[in-house]
């Protein structure tokens, strides 16, 4: 790819262990930008990664960004991989542990290629990109759009949890820079302590965000802007793992936005995309990852309307 990516997706890129209550998988290819990026590429968006890796990392855990056709150019080899655990309990609750972590992403690191696209999406698993970094990151795209998974919400380690005096303070100090919000409704919970999605969508407009995205897991997903809010149910389908479904819904998400601009729609195709991929598992995978096409046609039979 050489020209400059409509979508860049910023964020360390992870070798993960996945532990079910009856099971044990990995290592697989994870984390947010790489979900994204993969399922993105997969809808035929232009789209590149920005993110750390160290030679500890598998090599063939990257054949999906390469399978998809991701601009790889943002990758750089530096000290360490991330790996971690992410263990699930019998209720479906997530905790993720970090046994290593790659040092974090500065406006440095993304390659000049990628300056001026059309869209940043900093999708961090635990603060990839610092809080005093993200100014000057935003500003290399037209449009910016965060998840706040890694910025006071489930992603987060316990570690830089614990060791933050306020996660309120913290999301929504983050979300001032951007023009699109993500949380899914845990992030949400354990951002502001309490369990109202609508009320956590419109905190977010209030510092400055044009557009509030929350996931409701299997009740599909709330999006607010200044003018309007839509709930939009989830698709029906034999879910198998959800592991990536709030990341890939972003995929669905964006590579809609930037093709029409319109939240409604661009959550439809969301949904959609979530409920392709977690019918399966595995990881980031090139097989997992839903073709245009494939959205497309479960979001025409759905109930949306279209």
């Amino acid at each position: 790819m050489t020209s400059t990516p409509d979508l860049v997706c910023i964020g360390h890129v992870i070798s993960e262990m996945i532990y079910f209550p009856d099971a044990v998988k990995g290592p697989f290819l994870g984390s947010p930008p790489a979900y994204c990026s993969v399922a993105a590429a997969r809808q035929n968006t232009k789209t590149g990664i920005a993110t750390k890796i160290g030679s500890d990392m598998p090599q063939e855990l990257l054949q999906p960004l390469i399978q998809a056709g991701v601009d790889v150019t943002g990758i750089q080899t530096t000290d360490r991989t991330t790996t971690t655990e992410l263990i699930y309990d019998e209720r479906g609750h997530k905790e993720i542990r970090y046994p290593t972590k790659a040092s974090s992403i500065t406006a440095v690191d993304i390659p000049k290629s990628y300056h001026e696209c059309r869209l940043i999406y900093i999708c961090p698993m635990d603060n990839d990109v610092l809080t005093e970094d993200l100014a000057d990151v935003v500003a290399l795209g037209q449009v910016s759009a965060v998840d706040l998974g890694g910025y006071g919400g489930v992603h987060m380690s316990v570690a830089n949890r614990e060791a933050t005096p306020s996660l309120e303070d913290l999301a929504c100090g983050v979300a001032e820079h951007f023009d699109i919000v993500k949380a899914s409704d845990e992030d949400a919970a354990t951002i502001f302590g309490w369990d109202d999605p609508n009320k956590a969508a419109k905190r977010f407009l209030e510092r400055g965000a044009n557009v509030s995205v929350i996931t409701l897991g299997p009740k599909g997903a709330l999006v607010h802007t200044r003018e309007n809010r839509w709930e939009i149910p989830p698709l029906p389908g034999n879910v198998s793992d959800t592991t990536g479904g709030g990341d890939t819904f972003m995929a669905g998400f964006l590579s809609e936005y930037l093709r029409s601009a319109d939240p409604l729609k661009a959550a439809q195709w969301g949904c959609a995309t979530a409920i392709c991929v977690i019918e399966q598992s595995g990881g980031v995978s090139i097989e997992r990852m839903p073709a245009h096409e494939q959205v497309e046609e479960r979001v025409n039979l759905g109930y949306y309307g279209n």
